[in-house]
């Protein structure tokens, strides 16, 4: 009865604003201003603007990720607020580190959808990301969308969805890029692009080569990315684009150390280290269409490989996956309403297999198929230029064949969940926005979820679906005249219901019940005409388990204060120096359910140099300049501190060379 009510309330708005948006006989375009969601995941037309997103999100943009001067995807993602990067391998640097949202950490788990051109990157037997096959440089643009973001960009995105848009064209004929970078721990990474376009033809090309040879012994990476892209406009207004992605790297890492271990040598190799070969292949294709009227299609299909595998032993995890995503949208403007929708179907199939290449029985190797569906609408209505009403919904339903030796199972689990979402922003004012939002998101267990790691533990095929409520409401502040800064601040609650943990007592992952309240706050602007700038966000996190063995306590890895801020000053008008600055405070190590080992806390600061004229920039990055000794992964077995120790670099420093064309 509640799916019911959900359908007749999104088809009742959608007749309403039909109705509202007619009464103008002359339909003008919306002045959209800021884009937040793009064409690349939606159709044509039906962007939305920033100002109206009833729920807080960023955006990272090409100049924003060249002004901050990072070096990965990793460090671009953790100066917003909300978001924390953790070392879970031990590899000493930021090129296997996972990033996770709003307090959501469950060891080497994102547990946000991560997109990258409409393809989604979760690896199905652990929702890991493979961030060395992402080059910083080659990005476009990065969309951070906090809490529900699952109605529209589809299951799993339990704590919101990182959306990422590869550079592909250029509006000049010929336009290029060639930068080169050094730095301390044998960093060295090259690359070079070049894009354009001449209507109807678009087209792009990068590639980007990085070596390091990291901070801890027996750590290193060598890794290769290499995209191309290539557009064709044809009949009047329709278009269809290309992107593709080969990406290959080997990455050694050392795991984690003790404690007493740290203490005496904190590049020590640990007891667990290892040393993988990874090659991803990715292809996705888009067709987009204007019928006229307000009426846009759109068509996404992918197909996606990646191949993991650990040197000298064979062990393997190969996850091919396919999928195909029908869309249309409308949009019109009224002398009352303006309003837009969009709806679709998504289709995927993915296949993980894992184990020993070549072994035989009884150490075969296990597989894992899934195929999945997804259906939705969401309609947004503008009323009086002041008041934007959102509502959605989606279903989806998946099916899982399972054939793994460890557990021995062999059957079939199904698996559907509901995801419907409302939301309201009023324009107070001329630049101030008040928001409010309720969105629920399904994620079903994937394999590693179900199985076990090894036979230290114990499998779990009884597991259900997690289910997250998220509540959001928050003030949005815009420059506008006497006023020069952005300012946002946001509360939410998200309640979880059989969010899935490991539980160490029980050498088992098991479903709890557990809730996050949080607060954000994030300022940034810009004076005397762009020479100066300053930024400062801070999160909140207090995350708890909310029923069972473990009620009241706080989850681990979760840092409840995390403090970013920092500044630039023009000395010249070609030479920048600006200075950043992350605080960690109060949190528990992983796996530490009854709040007996605390973590460290830590305090990380970073000096930039930067030089530009005409096309050319050069960059002087002093990484950790007060030399803090730090640990972003601290583990435990539950009770002792254990090997989990994954101590990052000292001092370092990093330059580099880039000019365009």
């Amino acid at each position: 009865m509640q799916n019911h009510l959900w359908v007749r309330l999104v088809t009742g708005g959608l007749s309403l604003s039909v109705c509202l948006t007619a009464q103008a006989q002359d339909l003008e375009p919306i002045e959209l201003g800021r884009v937040l969601i793009t064409p690349q995941r939606m159709v044509p037309g039906t962007a939305l603007r920033e100002a109206d997103f009833p729920g807080n999100a960023t955006v990272i943009t090409a100049d924003d990720i060249r002004a901050a001067g990072v070096s990965t995807v990793q460090e671009a993602l953790n100066r917003v607020e909300g978001v924390s990067v953790v070392d879970t391998h031990g590899f000493g640097l930021s090129s296997d580190s996972t990033v996770n949202l709003r307090g959501v950490v469950n060891s080497s788990r994102t547990n946000a959808l991560v997109v990258v051109d409409g393809v989604p990157q979760n690896r199905i037997t652990g929702d890991e990301v493979h961030w060395q096959s992402i080059p910083v440089e080659q990005i476009e643009r990065i969309e951070i969308l906090r809490g529900g973001g699952g109605t529209l960009y589809g299951e799993g995105a339990l704590a919101g969805v990182i959306n990422i848009l590869t550079k592909k064209s250029s509006p000049q004929s010929v336009s290029g890029e060639n930068g080169i970078e050094f730095g301390g721990f044998g960093q060295q990474k090259y690359w070079t692009a070049v894009r354009g376009s001449e209507r109807p033809v678009s087209y792009g090309f990068s590639a980007t080569r990085r070596f390091v040879d990291g901070y801890r012994n027996n750590t290193n990476s060598r890794g290769t990315t290499i995209t191309t892209h290539a557009g064709l406009e044809f009949a009047e207004r329709w278009k269809v684009e290309t992107n593709v992605l080969h990406s290959e790297d080997t990455t050694a890492f050392s795991g984690g150390i003790t404690q007493e271990m740290t203490e005496q040598d904190r590049r020590h190799t640990g007891s667990f280290p290892g040393f993988f070969d990874d090659e991803t292949d990715q292809v996705s294709m888009d067709l987009t269409g204007d019928l006229g009227h307000g009426v846009t299609l759109g068509l996404n299909s992918y197909w996606r490989h990646r191949l993991s595998e650990s040197v000298g032993t064979h062990f393997a995890t190969q996850t091919p996956s396919k999928g195909v995503g029908m869309r249309f949208g409308h949009t019109a403007t009224g002398a009352v309403a303006a309003h837009t929708v969009i709806g679709g179907a998504d289709f995927s199939d993915d296949k993980a297999t894992t184990g020993t290449r070549g072994a035989a029985a009884p150490d075969r190797m296990s597989e894992s198929n899934r195929t999945a569906f997804g259906l939705y609408l969401e309609e947004t209505v503008r009323f009086w230029d002041r008041v934007t009403l959102v509502a959605g919904y989606r279903f989806d339903k998946s099916r899982f064949h399972e054939d793994i030796t460890f557990p021995d199972f062999n059957g079939t689990l199904r698996f559907e969940g509901h995801s419907p979402r409302v939301g309201v922003t009023y324009h107070w004012g001329a630049f101030r926005d008040l928001f409010a939002s309720w969105a629920r998101v399904f994620k079903a267990p994937n394999i590693d979820d179900l199985s076990a790691v090894d036979a230290l533990f114990r499998s779990n095929v009884d597991l259900e679906p997690q289910i997250a409520n998220h509540y959001e409401m928050g003030l949005r502040v815009r420059p506008q005249g006497w006023w020069p800064l952005t300012a946002e601040a946001t509360y939410f609650r998200m309640r979880m219901d059989d969010e899935i943990l490991y539980d160490t007592f029980n050498f088992t992952n098991n479903n709890f019940d557990t809730v996050r309240d949080g607060v954000e706050l994030a300022v940034s602007g810009a004076w005397w005409d762009g020479r100066a700038s300053a930024y400062a966000n801070y999160a909140f996190v207090k995350a708890r388990f909310h029923e069972g063995l473990y009620t009241g306590y706080r989850l681990p890895l979760t840092p409840e204060h995390h403090l970013k801020m920092g500044g630039a000053v023009k000395l010249h008008p070609r030479l920048t120096v600006g200075l950043d600055w992350e605080l960690v405070n109060r949190q528990f190590r992983i796996n530490d359910f009854l709040n007996q080992l605390p973590a460290d806390n830590y305090g990380v600061a970073r000096l930039t140099l930067r030089y530009t004229h005409k096309h050319f920039l050069t960059y002087l990055n002093l990484e950790n300049v007060t030399n803090e000794e730090y640990t972003t992964f601290q583990s435990s077995d539950g009770t002792t501190i254990s090997t989990g120790e994954h101590p990052a670099p000292p001092f370092w420093v990093l330059g580099g060379v880039v000019v365009r064309f």
